[in-house]
């Protein structure tokens, strides 16, 4: 009998400090409508893009929401192929490579929402951005990719992110929010590359995972608590038996 209260009372310690490990893992990805040309199927944690708007600064146009972005072929190699679960995006049918036509100059802003499962546990990992000419990328308002160099924009950029290649950019201790989280490209177009040969969007794809150690509930650590114990009880009856 004193072996059974030993285990007893060692069960209860072990339940009593247990913890349990939970993991929160958030695809994101670009997409936008079909408009005619359809990427296949892209399955992402977040919103479909939404183009907010124009401007001639590099300040992000305000809002979250704005018509839908419209995925583009990126028509390789004039740009490079959208990432893994992803599509190119812009603000109309017409301004990627295909039957493009000249985009006006300036900065371009488009936005994606999404929620975490973990929001109070730091998210990493990383994220990978085309444009074309360049882009920035904001997540709830603060920066995490910075515009590349345009430069003499022979293409496009003349360094990452740019539209020859793809840009992956690692995420430390990411904070993020239970839902509402905002991502953001600014999207950069410097200027005419040829007679109706002038196109922009945007490609992206990240992967963040949070991982965040809990300790149950003390109902749910009597109830094992109470499983323990009477199993150790079994074992015995059965010993004596």
């Amino acid at each position: 009998m004193k072996k059974l209260w030993k285990f007893s009372a060692v069960a209860a310690a072990l339940v009593a400090s247990a913890t349990f490990a939970s993991a929160d893992t958030l695809t994101l990805g670009s997409f936008g409508s079909t408009a005619g040309y359809n990427p296949g199927t892209i399955t992402v944690a977040n919103t479909e893009m939404a183009y907010v708007g124009f401007s001639s600064t590099a300040t992000p146009t305000p809002g979250t929401s704005g018509p839908a972005a419209f995925d583009l072929d990126p028509n390789p190699p004039t740009w490079v192929a959208a990432s893994p679960n992803s599509a190119w995006v812009g603000s109309t049918v017409t301004s990627g490579p295909v039957g493009t036509v000249d985009v006006p100059i300036g900065y371009y802003t488009y936005s994606t929402t999404f929620s975490a499962g973990l929001p109070g546990s730091p998210y990493s990992g990383s994220i990978t951005v085309a444009a074309d000419d360049t882009t920035e990328v904001l997540l709830n308002g603060a920066i995490i990719v910075p515009f590349g160099t345009v430069g003499t924009d022979g293409h496009c950029a003349d360094t990452v992110p740019d539209c020859r290649m793809q840009d992956t950019i690692d995420l430390n201790n990411i904070s993020l929010l239970a839902s509402g989280n905002q991502l953001q490209f600014v999207v950069y177009q410097q200027g005419d590359e040829g007679p109706a040969d002038d196109p922009s969007g945007v490609d992206f794809s990240a992967t963040l995972t949070a991982t965040s150690a809990t300790t149950p509930e003390p109902s749910s650590l009597i109830l094992l608590g109470t499983g323990l114990i009477g199993s150790a009880g079994a074992l015995f009856r059965r010993k004596r038996a």
